[in-house]
């Protein structure tokens, strides 16, 4: 180290906070020559910081000590990339992303970032919720974002397990400086999978001090995890509190609408091109509730199925799907109480629960009604008796009626046929 700079520090330690001193004079390297002292800072923020604060305290403390050196400070020349990095996915960009209940607030805060990265208070952001919701989606799209709108920013995408490697390799070859260094130089750090550094000591220490570093110089900060942060006892208590102190949101698994709407998106990509109607996307979606890889997955066993037996995706039927698909789309339906079916139905045709059992002959409610009773009695397995009772104290006869009228109906009317399946998904999927 520079003799000069070495007092210059005693100096600058004594008479600066704690805090000031730590995080923006100790990373500083300095160049000495006979005539020069050179401090380069690790990237342009802490420049501007040091250029903009500190200094006039540095100019000071070194013309104390020798006032014929000339300061020069600028910024040190980026490193290379450190030996294990990842970078954005190509497709996982917000054109491609279909929104729904469950991720619309979640997009709009990472939109909101991703627009205003240095006047965000959404610092650190967190999104967290079970595999397959799209959580490394949504985060990827913001990088994708920023890039396209200021490229000079510098955005850095990091797999957990990927900086434990590279935390792992660093302390052998005695370079974590400068992989420190590397992520601190981050406008955006986007960090997939946080929760695996439960246990890790050496990894959590380390990155305890890059996220000060970051979020401290008003670095942006978005995690993906797969619970609520605070709620891993294997992080530190320190690295949890500050975690918490951001803006921490949950995905949800897709709702059925959303499910079809993605498997619609999905269908026409290059990847897997094939086609597929409304009605079929909305067939699969009602039997794979659990997360966007499962619904994928099926759309690629359907693609196999359609290219091994040359079936063009606008000629997939329900029968197709059943075939390529096998038990993964066979409904089950347990507990069903005569209760939910009335609310479905009452949902689906745009009618109150009390419309089914009322008097009135209007002949939408009278559809309505009717299908109500044909699922009731298909489902729960209750008497004639009882149903009528249900609805409206009509008598078994009216509703033998009721069965029989729709059973015929659906015979020759695939609206009708398509009305019965939408309400059995919605159902099955309670």
């Amino acid at each position: 180290m520079s003799a000069v700079w070495e007092k210059c520090l005693e100096n600058l330690k004594s008479s600066l906070p704690l805090q000031d001193f730590s995080l923006w004079i100790k990373p500083l390297k300095v160049k000495e020559t006979s005539t020069t002292i050179s401090i380069f800072a690790p990237n342009k923020s802490v420049k501007d910081h040091i250029q903009s604060k500190l200094r006039d305290a540095i100019l000071n403390s070194i013309s104390q000590i020798n006032p014929k050196l000339e300061v020069l400070i600028s910024t040190e020349k980026t490193r290379g990339r450190p030996p294990t990095q990842s970078d954005l996915y190509p497709d996982y960009t917000f054109d491609n992303l279909v929104l729904g209940d469950a991720n619309q607030m979640a997009y709009s805060a990472t939109m909101q970032i991703a627009k205003s990265l240095s006047e965000s208070p959404y610092n650190p952001f967190i999104i967290y919720g079970g595999s397959g919701l799209g959580k490394t989606h949504l985060m990827q799209a913001a990088g994708h974002l920023v890039r396209s709108k200021n490229p000079e920013k510098k955005v850095i995408y990091l797999p957990l397990m990927d900086f434990v490697r590279n935390i792992t390799n660093s302390i052998r070859h005695n370079k974590i400086e400068e992989i420190k260094e590397y992520y601190q130089s981050a406008d955006l750090l986007l960090v997939d999978d946080i929760h695996l550094i439960g246990g890790k000591e050496k990894s959590q220490e380390e990155f305890f001090h890059i996220f000060n570093f970051l979020f401290n110089t008003k670095k942006q900060i978005i995690f993906t995890c797969d619970q609520e942060p605070n709620r891993i006892t294997t992080i530190e208590g320190r690295l949890r509190t500050r975690f918490s102190q951001g803006l921490n949101l949950k995905l949800s698994p897709p709702e059925l609408e959303m499910r079809a709407a993605i498997l619609l998106k999905k269908s026409q990509s290059k990847k897997i091109n094939l086609p597929i109607s409304n009605d079929i996307a909305l067939h699969i979606a009602g039997h794979i509730s659990s997360n966007v890889r499962d619904l994928e997955g099926a759309l690629l066993k359907l693609k196999a199925y359609c290219d091994f037996t040359g079936i063009a995706g606008n000629l997939v039927t329900k029968d197709i799907v059943e075939k390529a698909l096998g038990d993964i789309i066979k409904p089950q339906i347990f507990k069903i109480d005569i209760n939910d079916i009335q609310r479905q139905t009452a949902k689906h045709y745009a009618v109150t629960v009390s419309d089914l059992s009322s008097k009135s002959r209007k002949q939408h409610n009278v559809l309505a009604r009717q299908m109500a009773i044909y699922i009731t009695h298909e489902l729960t397995g209750l008497s004639t008796v009882k149903i009528g009772n249900n609805f409206g104290n009509r008598d078994h006869t009216t509703v033998l009626h009721a069965i029989k009228k729709i059973n015929t109906d659906m015979a020759s009317s695939e609206d009708l046929r398509n009305d019965y399946e939408v309400i059995k998904l919605k159902l099955a999927n309670l």
